[in-house]
């Protein structure tokens, strides 16, 4: 059951932090080390200067900048406008702005825009799933709400190809298939490392895929499939039917789902302010 709806009850109040003056090399070592999607740019007073992702230590890699350049400096490479929340706005404020600007969190910060803690989707999936009380409905199917075009790749594939596509894409992981059948994923985590030990001399996806992946069947529950996601730290999940990947379905749309299925019961719970706001 909720706590209460205030943001900061549920963020994360020790983010992943780099100054913008740090190198490529260590915000990589972070990501890593830390195993994070990415890392918040802040000055020495800690206010918020911007965010750098895997992505985009991914295209620092694979350019000729990683190998020639002298400008490595986070701040050459970062995103300085991170779509923001404030501590006094609530949960559900910062779950429609995950959903809207498609992001996979949020940072915090106060009026003076000091980084107090960042807030993920998956924050916002654990504690909006906590909130279906008894209410013992079915929510939905997986194939009701997955995505049915997915990229994937061969095992023998070029892992610097498949990295650039990635890239090109906008996506951190990809499913590898043999006879349309899943049987691994390689993750832009999992490339960075290669990237950044072995320059672009790293040979295809094969020794460096993960094998074991958890999937879904086209006919799993919502909640259940949310509830192992969130348990397991997982923002997006192959689709399969008799072994065939068909499809995926990521924690951003989930939350929509369930988050929109909840949202009425959930006010009720709260002043009608928020009742209002979940209604609209």
């Amino acid at each position: 059951m909720l706590r209460s709806v205030d943001l900061c009850d549920y963020m994360q109040k020790n983010p992943i932090k780099i100054g913008e003056e740090d190198s490529i090399n260590e915000a990589v070592s972070l990501i890593l080390e830390h195993r994070v999607s990415g890392l918040c740019v802040v000055d020495g007073a800690n206010n918020l200067l911007g965010v750098l992702s895997e992505i985009d230590c991914l295209r620092v890699g694979l350019s000729a900048t990683h190998e020639n350049s002298s400008k490595k400096e986070i701040s050459n490479y970062m995103q300085p406008y991170p779509v923001k929340i404030f501590p006094e706005d609530d949960l559900f404020v910062a779950a429609n702005s995950i959903i809207e600007n498609r992001v996979s969190g949020l940072c915090v910060v106060t009026r003076q825009q000091q980084l107090i803690g960042v807030l993920s989707e998956m924050d916002c999936l654990r504690v909006i799933l906590s909130a279906i009380y008894n209410d013992h409905r079915e929510v939905g199917k997986v194939e009701e709400h997955m995505t049915e075009a997915v990229e994937s790749c061969d095992v023998n594939a070029n892992l610097i190809y498949v990295a650039e596509d990635m890239l090109k894409k906008g996506r951190r992981r990809r499913p590898i298939v043999s006879k349309g059948r899943l049987i691994g994923q390689i993750t832009c985590r999992q490339i960075l490392k290669q990237l950044y030990d072995r320059g672009h001399n790293v040979g295809t996806v094969k020794p460096h895929m993960s094998m074991n992946v958890e999937s879904c069947d086209l006919h799993s529950d919502i909640v259940g499939v949310s509830n192992d996601m969130v348990k397991k730290g997982r923002r997006r999940r192959p689709v399969l039917e008799n072994g065939r990947l068909v499809g995926q379905i990521t924690c951003r749309q989930l939350l929509r789902v369930i988050s929109d299925f909840n949202r009425n019961q959930v006010a009720a719970n709260f002043d009608p302010v928020y009742r209002d706001l979940l209604q609209k």
